[in-house]
């Protein structure tokens, strides 16, 4: 039995499931197994998977497309192993990922789930901050000592891709809600920290990348309607008692969760003056060149 099952979920991401895969083979130190679930893709993704010959890799077909809360599921059914990750198929994991992850967890008994720092990369896999300003503003915004209730209510997307769960969690709090379209990973983190701690690994182990087809970053307003998602979850988590501390005082959902408008608010206010602030540089350091051509 391995050590850590992987679960990659995958939808029509034939053009980068290659490098996933190939990013997931190269970890070391650690006994693994890749469990590929093609969630009824209609280009080239299970070609892409079969043509790997590693015995660790195994790939699941669904008939047609059921969701990444289904195909999770499906992953924790199939596996035996203490320990499961996911990672995303369009995403990479960089060297030592898996062996930091399950270290950290063996560490500490009651960890449910660990995260890391990451980079986010263009549809090419280039960089698209500098590593220096990726670093300074990731450790700036997420501490490994951090109040994780009160931040999931506030800011929400505080974890990456990267999660890393001790198995016997899904035996505790269930497994992932497959009603939920959007906010899946949210609504399970919720439910993990009310049994269990969650710790950041203080590494960046991770690269998540930004395409055309990924489905959030093509979101319009995005800040607000992950705000909007967050707060339709965690009422209904508040209304079936499946989850204790939002009924304490010092985790208030209203209180939080308007911090969390105002803080995605925020957020996009700053996404929006970007450009604008960029333009009016631009024209004044034409106008200017322009003058000094004179």
């Amino acid at each position: 039995m391995p050590e850590l099952t992987v679960s990659m979920p995958a939808y029509n991401t034939g053009k980068y499931i290659g490098e996933a895969i190939e990013s997931v083979l190269r970890q070391e130190s650690i006994d693994f197994e890749l469990v590929v679930i093609d969630d009824g893709s209609q280009d080239n993704t299970a070609e892409v998977v079969k043509s790997f010959k590693d015995p660790r890799i195994r790939l699941i077909n669904n008939k047609k497309n059921m969701g990444i809360s289904y195909c999770h599921n499906v992953v924790i059914g199939e596996s035996n192993s203490p320990f499961i990750s996911h990672v995303d198929s369009d995403d990479l994991i960089l060297s030592g990922a898996f062996q930091k992850m399950i270290s950290t967890l063996k560490s500490f008994p009651n960890l449910g789930q660990v995260h890391c720092y990451y980079f986010v990369i263009n549809e090419d896999g280039k960089m698209r901050d500098s590593i220096p300003n990726r670093r300074k503003n990731l450790v700036k915004s997420i501490k490994p000592d951090m109040d994780y209730r009160r931040e999931l209510l506030i800011r929400g997307g505080i974890m990456n891709h990267l999660r890393t769960y001790r198995r016997e969690v899904f035996d505790v709090v269930g497994k992932f809600n497959e009603k939920l379209k959007r906010s899946v990973d949210y609504e399970m983190a919720l439910r993990i920290v009310d049994k269990y701690d969650i710790k950041l690994v203080p590494d960046f182990l991770y690269c998540a990348r930004i395409h055309k087809n990924n489905t959030t970053q093509s979101l319009r307003f995005k800040e607000i309607r992950f705000w909007f998602q967050r707060l339709l979850v965690c009422r209904r988590l508040l209304k079936s008692n499946k989850i204790d501390f939002l009924k304490q005082k010092e985790y208030n959902v209203n209180r939080l969760m308007i911090l969390g408008l105002f803080h995605a608010l925020l957020v996009l206010t700053g996404r929006i003056l970007v450009p604008i602030l960029n333009r009016i540089y631009n024209a004044i350091a034409s106008y200017f060149s322009w003058t000094e051509v004179r």
